[in-house]
C-alpha cells in the first residue's frame, strides 16, 4: 500500500523553489521601452493633426465672430464699415485708433471690464503670437473695401470705407482675415493687408497659417479656406463697387 504522505512529499519536491522575486531583464527593459518609443513616435503625427484641426475650427469661429461685429457696426451706422483710422486731427495731427479698437469702444466684442481685448481670445488667431494690444491676427484689406477717414475706395466719390448696399459681390469680396506683418512669419500679424497682391512679398499680406490656407471672412459673412494664389486668382481682396 502506498504511503500517502510520502508520495505528497515527493511531489512538492519536484516544485523549483524560487528564493525571492525575480526582475525584469535588460533586454525586457530594451524591448518595452523600444515598443513605447515606437508607439509615441506613430501618435505625434495624428496629437499634432488633431491639434491643427483644433486651431483650425477655432480660428474659423474667431474670425466668423470679427467679421459680424464688423457687418453690426455697418448695419449701426448707415451700412458704412469702420475706416482703417480715422482722419488726422487738426489739432494734434495724430489719427485715431485702427478699426478693432473702434469696435471695441463701440461696444461690439467688449469683454464688459473696460479693457480692450483685441489683441487676445477671439480677436486673433490661436496660431498667431500675441503682438500688441489693440490687434490680433486678423487684417482687413486696405484701400478696398476699408480705407483710411479721408481717403477714397476706388470709384467711389464719398471719403471713408465703402457701405455695405455698394458692395456689388460680397460673397467674393475680403472683409477680415488671417493677416501677417511680413509673409515669411504668418505667425506675427497685423491689421492689414495690401489689397494690390504685387505688393504683399513686401510685408502686409494674407498669413497661409493653417496647413498653407488662408482664413477668410467674405463680405457676406461666410468663411473660407483658401491659399494664397487661390486669394491672387479670384480678385477676392479688390472691392467690385454697384
Amino acid at each position: 500500500m502506498k504511503n500517502p504522505r510520502k508520495e505528497q512529499t515527493l511531489w512538492q519536491s519536484t516544485i523549483p523553489i524560487r528564493c525571492g522575486k525575480r526582475g525584469f531583464t535588460l533586454t525586457e527593459l530594451l524591448v518595452v521601452t523600444g515598443i513605447i518609443a515606437v508607439l509615441a513616435a506613430l501618435s505625434l503625427p495624428v496629437m499634432n493633426r488633431f491639434r491643427d484641426a483644433a486651431h483650425a475650427a477655432t480660428c474659423m469661429s474667431n474670425l466668423r465672430q470679427v467679421g459680424s461685429s464688423l457687418l453690426m457696426y455697418a448695419h449701426d451706422n448707415h451700412q458704412k464699415l469702420p475706416s482703417l483710422q480715422s482722419e488726422p486731427s487738426r489739432e494734434t495731427g495724430r489719427r485715431g485708433p485702427i478699426w478693432p479698437v473702434q469696435l471695441a469702444r463701440a461696444g461690439y466684442m467688449w469683454d464688459g471690464q473696460g479693457t480692450l481685448p483685441c489683441g487676445t481670445g477671439a480677436w486673433t488667431c490661436p496660431k498667431c503670437d500675441y503682438m500688441a494690444d489693440t490687434y490680433g491676427g486678423y487684417g482687413v484689406a486696405e484701400d478696398s473695401v476699408i480705407v483710411y477717414g479721408e481717403r477714397r475706395p476706388v470709384g467711389v466719390r464719398e471719403p471713408g470705407s465703402l457701405r455695405l448696399n455698394r458692395i456689388a459681390r460680397p460673397e467674393n469680396t475680403w472683409l477680415v482675415g488671417d493677416a501677417a506683418k511680413h509673409p515669411d512669419t504668418p505667425d506675427q500679424g497685423w491689421y492689414a493687408i495690401w489689397a494690390m497682391p504685387d505688393r504683399w512679398s513686401g510685408g502686409h499680406a494674407p498669413a497661409e497659417r493653417h496647413g498653407g490656407k488662408v482664413h477668410v471672412c467674405m463680405a457676406d459673412g461666410h468663411v473660407q479656406a483658401l491659399t494664397r494664389e487661390e486669394i491672387r486668382e479670384r480678385r477676392i481682396t479688390y472691392a467690385v463697387v454697384d
